[in-house]
């Protein structure tokens, strides 16, 4: 089998400076004999939550989990004013893993006087840190705008978000009268894997996608490789390689934005000793 790369996949600088703080934590925290918590997922990818929990990293669900002293790292999808002053008032040692993007989001957030619109799939880690950083409203798709008067609002987009349905809401949104003024934008890294997954379709019979599929830009990922018209599969690891996957005598692999290349490059040694 031939396998083909596009000229960005992987890791993005956001996510990689999040496990570089999130390792320099734990390491710091056990020479002081403390624990070293991260509320959620530092980043969307249980084989890098494996391999951080192997070194002594203590998840939990909520601040109120958590016990003092020690240090709590501050995942990269980032968490709500709320949940950091409390972890303030517990006098624990924050570190702040969160993505330079998503900070800024947050930033404009609070600096605006007004309800600023969040543009974002619901539920998602990055959204609930967003609408928990001042007044902001969610508007998932179009549909959604309904709950807006006609008028001009301050808007931040989900880092992950799909290009394709930022478009339609927006162009809903005018057409109602209403005006969504973008504050930042989807993540340039998530556009870029994007584009160059598809400058690789007419090279490639079909798409291996690797990653975790708790992860919205990996699934993005996924569903463009699928719009192409191309087979696409997306694979946590090299045990999910099927001998459907293996039929093909070329394809093109990339992987999401929290996906190591370790993991990626196991993937890519099965696909080409098979």
């Amino acid at each position: 089998m031939k396998v083909l790369f596009p000229e960005k996949y992987g890791f993005c600088n956001g996510v990689r400076e999040a496990i570089r703080k999130t390792a320099a934590a734990i390491d710091k925290a056990g020479s002081a004999s403390l624990p070293c918590f991260v509320i959620g997922d530092v980043v969307h990818s249980s084989f890098v939550m494996e391999e951080l929990g192997k070194r002594g990293l203590i998840r939990v669900d909520s601040p109120e989990e958590i016990k003092g002293p020690g240090t709590v790292v501050v995942r990269a999808h980032g968490i709500t004013d709320m949940d950091r002053a409390i972890l303030i008032e517990k006098g624990l040692e924050i570190v702040d893993a969160t993505c330079p993007v998503v900070l800024h989001s947050q930033s404009l957030i609070r600096s605006n006087p007004e309800m600023t619109v969040v543009i974002g799939k619901a539920g998602h880690s990055e959204i609930v840190s967003l609408l928990g950083s001042g007044a902001a409203v969610l508007i998932e798709k179009p549909s959604d705008l309904k709950i807006l008067q006609k008028g001009e609002y301050p808007a931040v987009v989900q880092t992950t978000f799909s290009v394709s349905v930022l478009d339609e809401i927006i162009r809903t949104a005018a057409s109602m009268g209403i005006s969504l003024k973008l504050l930042n934008s989807v993540c340039s890294a998530s556009i870029d894997r994007r584009q160059a997954l598809l400058r690789l379709a007419p090279d490639v019979e079909a798409f291996i996608i690797a990653g975790d599929r708790s992860s919205k830009n990996t699934v993005e990922l996924y569903e463009v490789g699928k719009s192409t018209g191309k087979p696409s599969f997306l694979v946590s690891s090299p045990d999910e390689i099927t001998s459907e996957i293996l039929s093909f005598s070329v394809v093109g692999l990339t992987a999401g934005a929290s996906c190591p290349d370790t993991l990626f490059q196991s993937i890519r040694r099965r696909l080409t000793n098979a």
